[in-house]
């Protein structure tokens, strides 16, 4: 619950704000599709999963946006060319928001690129992510792609302080601004609990008050690595659960615009928590912008009662 005195960049893709002023807009949800493990998928390397699970999914997620009033953008992996293809496809006949891709093989994403084009999806995707790790012919099919929205990831395994994150942060911005990619949202990268988990809370309000840039996370890869709930006696769904939402609850204390909350799997519990802090940011500055002498718009939560 921050007010920052700088001005704060916003964009929009679609009808879904990204950045500006704490408050000032929902929280945006990015739920997982075709991650290796969840349990629509059949084989990662064609791309074939359970259709009729993965649009309940959507479906799911589509209910919790009216409910709530807070966005949902797709998350697409495909680990493959092939799968790539089959999942943008299908996500943008099932689905009419922005969606995100990524995937771990650079050949895919750059397949990813040219089909959006192809097809007249750029307007509608978010390219995952610029980082010191993208290879050259990356930059150059989105320097010859509409596709203008992309995350700038600000992780390195040598940035280990906040200064050195800030810098790759700002290194990559650079690279995003002259290959024309236009709306950037900016991941401090979260690591996992014991690794530097921590850091990107405190990178968070660094790229808000330095920066003024919108701001995204992927909180729940801290509890997915952790080793503490693999024992025996805490290895269960409820408790993982319950960390993925506390994990995504931190991100939004902490100013995070865009969260990424893993599988789909989770969303009525992810988007229900969300909501419940949104409430409480809402009231919060609108009681610091009365303080302050401040008139800006803020979100009304459709779930405050």
């Amino acid at each position: 619950m921050f007010v920052f005195k700088n001005n704060q960049i916003s964009f929009e893709l679609g009808d879904i704000h990204f950045g500006g002023s704490p408050g000032e807009h929902p929280t945006i949800l990015v739920g997982g599709l075709f991650f290796k493990g969840q349990p629509i998928v059949n084989n990662t390397r064609d791309g074939t999963f359970d259709e009729k699970m993965a649009l309940d999914w959507i479906n799911t997620g589509i209910s919790m946006v009216q409910h709530t009033g807070h966005p949902l953008i797709l998350q697409i992996y495909g680990r493959t060319e092939k799968a790539i293809e089959r999942h943008i496809l299908w996500v943008s006949e099932n689905f009419d928001g922005p969606f995100m891709f990524e995937s771990i093989n650079s050949k895919t994403r750059i397949r990813g690129i040219e089909l959006c084009q192809e097809v007249g999806l750029s307007d509608r995707a978010i390219f995952n992510s610029i980082n010191i790790s993208m290879k050259p012919e990356e930059e150059v099919a989105l320097r010859n792609s509409p596709l203008e929205t992309a995350v700038v990831l600000g992780w390195s395994p040598k940035a280990t302080s906040l200064e050195e994150r800030m810098n790759i942060i700002k290194e990559q911005i650079s690279v995003a601004n002259q290959i024309g990619v236009k709306n950037v949202i900016v991941d401090p990268g979260t690591m996992p609990v014991g690794a530097g988990y921590g850091l990107e809370h405190r990178t968070l309000l660094a790229i808000k008050t330095e920066l003024g840039r919108p701001t995204c996370l992927a909180p729940h890869n801290a509890p997915s690595a952790w080793n503490f709930i693999r024992q025996s006696e805490f290895n269960n769904e409820s408790i993982h659960l319950a960390t993925v939402v506390a994990s995504s609850i931190a991100a939004q204390l902490f100013a995070s615009d865009c969260i990424m909350y893993g599988s789909m799997i989770r969303t009525k519990e992810v988007f229900t928590s969300v909501a419940l802090i949104g409430n409480a940011i809402s009231s919060a500055i609108a009681e610091a912008n009365h303080v302050l002498g401040l008139d800006r718009d803020l979100f009304d939560p459709p779930t405050f009662q």
